[in-house]
């Protein structure tokens, strides 16, 4: 008779050890990668409020830089105009994005001067004093700067500028507006862009950039204008040719946003603060300079359009 060779197996004690070990590799290595994911998931949150600060910060760099510039897109006479000493109605070849006050540079050569529009009387009409003869088609431009291109003149959660900010010729009026709130109900910071135009007297929606805004440290105004060349703003800095403007070259920016949702590592929601010192407007740099130089001309700068900050 052929015997059978008999297997041992494990025992139970080989096997509740195998087992043990096992649980104790298996911890490990959800313990090791839940961590990792707590850490990514962290991470993300962090770099999504990063990105929402840069981005932020690089709109505001681009329309304060913008502030107080004016491209104006050249026009012409439609007609031929005789020169005189009171206002008269002439039709131009458009008259968008001209406002009331606007001094404009009508011709080229001897017969070139500036005029001041006084109204719209009818469609692509203006109004104003014309004391040179000028020839059908004749050029009608506008030359210089907003010397009050940034309206904001005091530390606050509000920052109201206004030029040719996306350098396509029209003007447009931007506000900005913080709002910051508490860990527990965070706070927006909203902006709206609305053409300047004849008729327009409110701003259009605000549309929120971020929507985790807390208070900065210390209570900190998020806009706070100053004279870069000199100090804190004083009214009447530009004065020129009879008129005070106030030169807001720079504009420091604080702006403190907490993460859309809790740190899965702290359990805690992780706030972060960034702030510019110096955006800066050049147009209004170069207003100031016009207008505190040796020989100070009001030639180049523009006045304010009428019926700003829009409400």
């Amino acid at each position: 008779m052929r015997r059978h060779k008999q297997h041992a197996g494990f025992s139970l004690l080989e096997l509740t050890v195998s087992i043990a070990v096992l649980l104790i590799i298996s911890g490990a290595t959800f313990s090791a990668l839940n961590f990792s994911q707590k850490a990514y998931a962290s991470q993300q949150l962090q770099a999504d409020v990063h990105a929402g600060l840069r981005g932020t910060f690089a709109l505001l760099a681009q329309e304060v830089g913008q502030a107080g510039s004016l491209n104006f897109i050249p026009q012409t006479l439609s007609a031929a105009v005789t020169g005189g000493t009171v206002a008269q109605t002439v039709q131009l070849s458009s008259t968008a994005n001209i406002f009331v006050g606007e001094e404009l540079t009508v011709d080229t050569g001897s017969n070139q001067e500036l005029v001041q529009v006084i109204s719209f009387p009818g469609t692509n009409q203006i109004s104003g004093i014309f004391r040179q003869n000028h020839a059908l088609a004749a050029p009608v431009t506008a030359q210089g700067v907003f010397p009050n291109g940034v309206l904001t003149t005091t530390a606050g959660n509000t920052l109201q500028l206004f030029g040719d900010v996306n350098a396509d010729g029209s003007l447009e009026y931007v506000e900005y507006d913080c709002n910051p709130g508490s860990t527990s109900a965070p706070g927006t910071l909203t902006r709206s862009i609305t053409t300047i135009a004849p008729g327009v007297t409110t701003r259009t929606a605000q549309q929120v950039l971020l929507n985790t805004l807390v208070a900065n440290p210390g209570g900190t105004s998020c806009f706070t204008p100053s004279m870069g060349v000199g100090g804190a703003v004083t009214a009447g800095n530009c004065t020129t040719g009879g008129t005070a403007f106030t030169c807001v070259t720079d504009v420091q920016v604080m702006l403190t946003i907490q993460t859309a949702e809790k740190d899965p590592q702290t359990g805690t929601y992780t706030t972060v603060t960034k702030s510019f010192l110096n955006l800066s407007s050049r147009n209004v740099f170069a207003a100031y300079a016009i207008a505190t130089a040796s020989s100070p001309s009001s030639t180049f700068l523009q006045p304010q359009p009428p019926g700003l900050p829009l409400l």
